[in-house]
């Protein structure tokens, strides 16, 4: 069975969009649910037209936003359909399709519906509203409470709506009017505070089905309908028009959820969703994984985050971090949350359907290979910065399923610049020298998150230790996404969705992950403190010791033991400062 098949008996039975994509990860279809589990699992099951089945054709995955009501959904699709713009997407493109309600900047402004959002200034735009009639109906009853102007062009004399009092009648009146205060009250009920306004129709309803007005009462109740429809909270759009960003953090047992909402101009145009692994500190895995991920992205105005604080977040990326505690703000951040818990805790259902899944699978990749299944495999990366901060990672699977009590790091000690040959060499040769000295079970097979040139340089020492241990290579795209495999001089194609390919893409995106989150924290720390952070009983005052002694690592590395004493160090933790650097079989796993 697919992973979709997993994923559709996972599906919420709540309201929200989902996005369909094709092969290469493209979102081809957004649409929006009342019930996310019926309607997506329809596209899968049962008969549908010729349009539909080509669509069904391609999709190769799924994603989806959950929300609170149907009308969220309903707006988060508009949203996501211009941002994306799938092709298969036809009539909901174009932004005329949807009704706003403008209050105009005008001198003398007016409250309309519109389909068309004018030059920048023109107004103040609320929506999109999902039913034009219900908008038209709200208007129609701010215009009666609220004394703007009704005509498109100011005449020479006062109409009705003057004599109505619900006009000010600028066509008469030459002095300057005070606006500000309707246009206060009627952006407030737009935002959604219309408490007043309905307490006092729901008064009048009362009052008129008392004294048996039956009419008057139906008409007080089908407006009070009208407006809770239209002014209903929408967190999917905030009238500031500034972009902001809400990261939801969800952290369950060695896991860490992360969800990001990604605001433009005040709507919804994405949502970011990924699992990283917990290895060391909270706080640093999520600081790291946001400024990678705001390497790639364009950076917000403003970011606000729940489960985590990313107060420090303008002092690394300049972008200013909100605390926000209250309001449609508030919303957003929880249906962040909201999402990155539902998202982890789907994912590990998933894992818990297939458990049984992972074993078969790892059975049939060592029938692919012609090697005994794989219950143990080991994968290394590489990362560093044009040279600098050179890093190496490893991550071991247990029977299909990662193991990070057994996962390594490895600073690179022997190599001097960016040489990833030489680099795998070292950190292969300091894996597996130190597992024969230590007599210490071996994997069934060894993965090189890379081509043939890092498969080569695997074999040459498993090989030089007298090992016999099969290596596979994973060959990436310009996305860092697995492609093909490399495996005794031949290149092995997997179709994207066979369980082997996606173990295999699984480990290669966790070993990468991995090997960038170590190089990031060691980048940060700087490489000389770093190295120095790995020996025993070295202290912040010891450290500066040798740091004023010996200015480099290499100084250190060249450095005796009595220089190293001399340098203020009592001998017990010169010894392992020596030792660190100079024994045959030391190595700075952690």
């Amino acid at each position: 069975m697919s992973i979709i098949e997993e994923k559709l008996k996972l599906l919420p039975d709540k309201p929200g969009s989902y996005q369909m994509l094709d092969k290469d990860g493209v979102v081809i279809y957004v649409g929006k649910a009342k019930n996310l589990k019926n309607r997506v699992r329809s596209y899968f099951h049962g008969a549908h037209n010729a349009k539909t089945t080509k669509l069904v054709s391609e999709i190769r995955d799924f994603r989806y936003i959950i929300t609170e009501s149907e009308l969220e959904a309903y707006v988060l699709e508009i949203n996501l359909i211009k941002e994306y713009d799938p092709k298969y997407n036809i009539s909901l493109t174009d932004d005329k399709t949807y009704p706003h309600i403008a209050l105009t900047n005008e001198k003398h402004p007016r409250l309309i519906v519109t389909r068309n959002k004018r030059k920048k200034g023109y107004a103040r735009y609320f929506g999109p509203y999902p039913n034009v009639f219900e908008a038209r109906l709200t208007v129609d009853l701010l215009n009666k409470l609220y004394p703007l102007r009704k005509c498109n062009h100011i005449p020479n004399k006062p109409c009705l709506y003057y004599s109505l009092n619900q006009c000010l009648a600028p066509c008469i009146n030459k002095e300057d009017i005070d606006y500000s205060l309707y246009k206060s009250k009627i952006s407030s009920f737009l935002n959604g505070d219309a408490k007043d306004i309905l307490d006092k129709l729901k008064n009048e309803m009362e009052e008129a089905s008392n004294n048996l007005e039956f009419e008057k009462a139906i008409e007080k109740r089908n407006l009070i309908e009208a407006i809770e429809k239209t002014i209903k909270k929408q967190k999917i759009t905030i009238n500031d028009l500034t972009s902001r960003d809400y990261v939801g953090v969800y952290v369950l047992d060695d896991e860490i959820s992360i969800n990001i909402i990604i605001t433009r101009l005040g709507s919804i145009v994405q949502n970011h969703q990924t699992i990283i692994n917990l290895y060391d500190n909270l706080e640093d895995e999520v600081y790291n994984y946001i400024i990678q991920f705001y390497e790639e992205t364009t950076k917000p105005k403003e970011i606000a985050s729940i489960g985590i604080s990313l107060l420090d977040i303008k002092d690394v990326l300049g972008i200013e971090y909100v605390d926000v505690k209250i309001g449609k703000k508030k919303e957003l951040l929880d249906m962040a949350l909201y999402n990155a818990k539902y998202n982890l805790e789907n994912r590990r259902n998933i894992y818990k359907n297939t458990v049984l899944k992972k074993v078969e699978t790892i059975e049939r990749l060592g029938n692919l290979l012609n090697i005994e299944a794989p219950r143990v495999i080991e994968a290394f990366d590489n990362s560093n910065l044009f040279g600098e901060y050179p890093v190496s990672a490893m991550v071991s699977y247990v029977n299909g399923k990662p193991c990070p009590k057994l996962f390594r790091k490895y600073h690179v000690k022997t190599v001097v610049g960016a040489n990833d040959y030489e680099t795998m060499k070292e950190v292969i040769y300091r894996r597996y020298y130190r597992l024969l000295m230590e007599n210490s079970t071996m994997p069934n097979l060894i993965i090189m998150d890379g081509g043939k040139i890092q498969v080569n340089a695997a074999s040459d020492v498993i090989h030089s230790l007298n090992l016999n241990i099969p290596i596979l290579g994973i060959q990436k795209d310009d996305h860092h996404k697995a492609t093909i495999l490399y495996f005794n001089e031949k290149f092995i194609e997997i179709d994207k969705n066979d369980p082997i390919f996606l173990l295999i893409s699984d480990i290669s995106q966790r070993v990468h992950d991995f090997a960038i989150s170590f190089f990031r924290s060691t980048k940060a720390k700087g490489f000389f403190e770093s190295y120095l952070d790995e020996i025993e009983g070295l202290g912040k005052k010891r450290k500066e010791l040798l740091m004023t002694k010996f200015i480099t690592v290499d100084a250190i590395k060249k450095a005796s033991l009595d220089e190293i004493i001399k340098s203020g160090i009592p001998k017990n933790i010169a010894l392992n400062v020596y030792n660190y650097f100079n024994s045959e079989d030391s190595n700075d796993e952690v």
